[in-house]
């Protein structure tokens, strides 16, 4: 990776008045694209990622071996009721988690996001099996980044391709309805998220490339959805199969105002793709379990010895208790706490960048039950190119991977690189495209 970085910033360093222009005109390209967030085009820089083919390789060994463990664990939580207690659902979520989708995969989308430091050295930051996104905005930069003047001229002497993820991602889909037992040769399909909440470019990217396939799409809210018995529907539009991106977080939020879609879901008269059951391991608390020598019992050494290299150690804050109290609070720097259940970096606190009052204040806060706190864990970093008033600097960024797999299986990358500890949209990050290098 470190190689085809020096050669790109070569090219760029060459001629930065050229590429200055360059990366403007590719900007204004993107405004008549879908890769946008909040009404703008996302925020990018005139720089790829690169990753070798052994590495693309490794993506994959690393997430077989966490989807191992993580099928392992829903069969417990399935079959096990003591094992359900340590996750502390409420009743209707247990309920919802345990009825059948009526398929096999457990989380058909996931993104399981990584601290990559290189091919043997990894930590995983979180796993995303609820309402995963990206996959549009990383596609259309690489697409639109092929054309880009300095990546043609580093192809010259280089051979790079991407990781489709959209074509794929449909075929997923269809995949489970057939094997839910949808017969419908084109089911009517619903992209499913409440009003205002979700990637509303995204779903309209997707509503699109599925029309064009031949099939009726909606973007649909579950609260609109109404249940007859036998077929659910968004007004008339009778709705077979769901696209589901609404988060189990929100969903329970509003409980009591889907009945229909939650009735047509417990009777599998519609298939959803993703199932509830995937907020098992979407919780952050699978990390807290993952590391308990009474809770992970069911898993063999190997096993356990990949959680201890690559899972930051985790655990639940009790304020009750004043041995973990003391130990949190007397050392800052070593932890991160976070929410259980939300996304987005939603009231994600590093240690290390607060005093010891404000940590103090934080941890006082804390109601029991509502926060992990976890071993924290520096971010890579990289020189990135950023261009300011025609001026070619290279600035230091973190990043993290979110690594994509479609039905288990590893399908793809998403990058994303801030100056700050926590990344995400609400912190100002820059999402990068990615590109595999083919002779190596």
């Amino acid at each position: 990776m470190d190689q085809l970085f020096q050669k790109y910033q070569k090219i760029l360093t060459a001629d930065a008045a050229k590429y200055d222009n360059d990366y403007q005109l590719l900007a204004r390209k993107l405004e008549d694209s879908a890769a946008y967030y909040q009404g703008a085009v996302i925020p990018f820089l005139y720089q790829p990622f690169f990753f070798s083919s052994l590495e693309r390789k490794k993506f994959k060994e690393l997430t077989d071996q966490m989807a191992k463990i993580l099928n392992k664990v829903i069969d417990r939580y399935l079959t096990d009721q003591e094992f359900r207690s340590y996750f502390g659902f409420s009743k209707e979520l247990e309920e919802l988690i345990l009825v059948d989708p009526g398929y096999d995969s457990y989380f058909p989308m996931a993104r399981f996001d990584i601290f990559y430091y290189g091919p043997k050295d990894f930590k995983f930051c979180e796993l995303n099996t609820d309402g995963s996104s990206g996959m549009v905005k990383t596609n259309i930069l690489e697409e639109y980044f092929l054309n880009t003047a300095a990546v043609k001229t580093l192809a010259e002497d280089y051979k790079f391709e991407y990781c489709e993820l959209l074509d794929s991602w449909v075929n997923t889909l269809l995949s489970n309805y057939r094997q839910f037992g949808g017969q419908l040769e084109r089911p009517n399909i619903g992209i499913m998220d409440f009003e205002g909440y979700g990637m509303v470019s995204e779903f309209k990217y997707f509503q699109r490339l599925l029309s064009q396939k031949g099939y009726s799409v909606q973007i649909i809210d579950p609260r609109e959805l109404t249940y007859n018995g036998n077929n659910l529907y968004n007004d008339d539009f009778r709705v077979d199969l769901i696209y589901r991106r609404a988060v189990t977080l929100d969903l329970m939020e509003h409980y009591q105002e889907i009945d229909g879609f939650l009735a047509a879901y417990r009777n599998q008269d519609v298939c959803v793709v993703g199932p509830i059951r995937s907020q098992i391991i979407h919780n952050k608390v699978i990390f807290s379990i993952l590391h308990n020598q009474k809770q992970n019992d069911f898993l063999d050494e190997a096993e356990k010895k990949f959680i201890k290299q690559h899972i930051p150690l985790t655990f639940n804050y009790q304020p009750t208790s004043k041995k973990l109290v003391n130990q949190v609070r007397n050392n800052k720097d070593q932890f991160v706490l976070k929410p259980m259940d939300l996304y987005g970096g939603q009231g994600v606190v590093i240690g290390k960048e607060l005093t010891d009052q404000e940590w103090k204040t934080k941890l006082e806060g804390v109601e029991p039950g509502t926060h992990l706190v976890q071993e924290y864990c520096p971010l890579p970093s990289h020189d990135l190119a950023v261009f300011k008033e025609g001026e070619l600097k290279f600035e230091a960024f973190k990043y993290i991977l979110g690594l994509f797999l479609y039905n288990h299986e590893f399908k793809g990358i998403y990058t994303r690189a801030g100056k700050k500890d926590v990344i995400a949209s609400a912190t100002g990050c820059v999402t990068q495209p990615n590109f595999i290098n083919l002779e190596n």
